[in-house]
């Protein structure tokens, strides 16, 4: 993750649009965020997240989710989170990083 910027940004809509791919190329984000209006299922959000990846050649490229589980759900369109809480998404993705000795 060499010369990229301490910015996260997110998108306008369900594809990458040609302004934004030459924004992530020129400005190297951190990160992108995704939030509903970026997602309808889990063929296009997976099309998605190449088509981000590809700008920066790099498949560990952070590509994250303004999931807060329970009643605020960006994935529901793919899944059914209203049971998760907040806190079971961080346990999760904390023993997920841990088991791959991301940290």
């Amino acid at each position: 993750m060499k010369n990229r910027k301490a910015i996260i940004v997110g998108l306008s809509s369900l594809k990458l649009k040609k302004k934004e791919k030459k924004f992530l190329i020129k400005n190297k984000p951190w990160g992108v965020i995704l939030f509903s209006r970026n997602i309808k299922d889990i063929n296009q959000a997976k099309r998605l997240v190449e088509e981000i990846k590809e700008c920066f050649n790099d498949n560990l490229y952070p590509i994250l989710i303004d999931e807060e589980g329970g009643s605020v759900s960006r994935l529901k369109k793919i899944i059914d989170t209203s049971t998760f809480s907040a806190k079971y998404f961080t346990t999760f993705f904390s023993n997920y990083i841990k088991n791959r000795n991301c940290i």
